[in-house]
């Protein structure tokens, strides 16, 4: 990783900031003593690795288990092999069921843009593309699932791909993947967290020109979102406002689908000129 959480202020800190504030590992021979970054999904300290020799491509990385302390499991670290999954829910409620997915779709273009927010120049035929699959495993029969976390399914279960511009400067230069927090390895574990600890990472990865995978080397800036706030309480004039082409697209999607409102159809179809 290139960036960790600061050891006092937790917020996002590089290895030059570290070494500028806290100094090198040693002074001659002599080891300093210096507060641990930590890790922003586990929390866990971390080691600069390649720092003895300066090298140019120094990494907080975590430290190797070893008979005193085990490896405590963190999504970030285990990024390649690490992938959430959504499991069908076995105490369905089919009222609360429809009734969420209907409300989904009634409020689609606030999700729209709280997701494109959160994710940065989003594309919406990823959104659809997300709706669709959230259809295809069921993700509205979790019982403790509230409107306004279903978003996070779209968000963790899929990474988002650098977006070229018009110009020369690219939208985004990075792939971007979120993370829950190691405190929760399911989407089970988090609808069951308390509030005030349901968040999520956002982790942007910087990476080389002619490798693959999202690698916890190339992991170069983090933000913590808490994702307890429910936007869909406190709307203002203009959240609903989407370009139109997000909305023509939408109402290509999903026209046909079983299970949407007709008053939801009915809407957005007045809204639209016909295609």
């Amino acid at each position: 990783m290139k960036v960790a959480r600061h050891p006092v202020t937790l917020k996002p800190i590089t290895i030059a900031q570290y070494r500028f504030e806290f100094g090198p590992p040693y002074q001659g021979q002599i080891k300093l003593l210096r507060p641990e970054a930590t890790c922003p999904a586990c929390h866990e300290a971390l080691l600069i690795r390649g720092e003895k020799v300066e090298a140019d491509r120094m990494t907080f990385s975590h430290y190797p288990a070893s008979a005193t302390k085990p490896s405590v499991f963190c999504p970030i670290k285990a990024a390649g092999k690490h992938k959430y999954e959504v499991l069908c829910p076995v105490d369905e409620d089919p009222l609360r069921t429809r009734q969420l997915r209907e409300s989904f779709f009634a409020n689609w273009k606030l999700h729209w843009r709280r997701f494109a927010q959160y994710v940065g120049y989003a594309d919406i035929g990823d959104f659809i593309s997300m709706i669709k699959v959230a259809d295809k495993s069921n993700v509205w029969r979790y019982r403790s699932l509230q409107e306004h976390e279903v978003i996070i399914v779209f968000m963790l279960t899929s990474d988002f791909k650098p977006v070229l511009g018009k110009g020369t400067e690219p939208l985004r230069k990075n792939w971007v993947r979120f993370w829950f927090e190691s405190r929760a390895t399911s989407f089970e574990d988090f609808w069951n967290l308390q509030t005030n600890h349901k968040v999520i990472i956002r982790t942007e990865y910087n990476v080389p020109v002619g490798k693959r995978g999202l690698k916890p080397d190339y992991l170069e800036q983090f933000k913590v979102l808490d994702m307890s706030h429910n936007y869909l309480a406190n709307r203002r004039e203009g959240d609903d406002h989407v370009p139109d082409y997000v909305e023509r697209r939408m109402i290509q999607a999903f026209r046909n689908l079983l299970g949407i409102s007709s008053v939801v159809t009915g809407s957005l179809s007045r809204s639209m000129p016909k295609l």
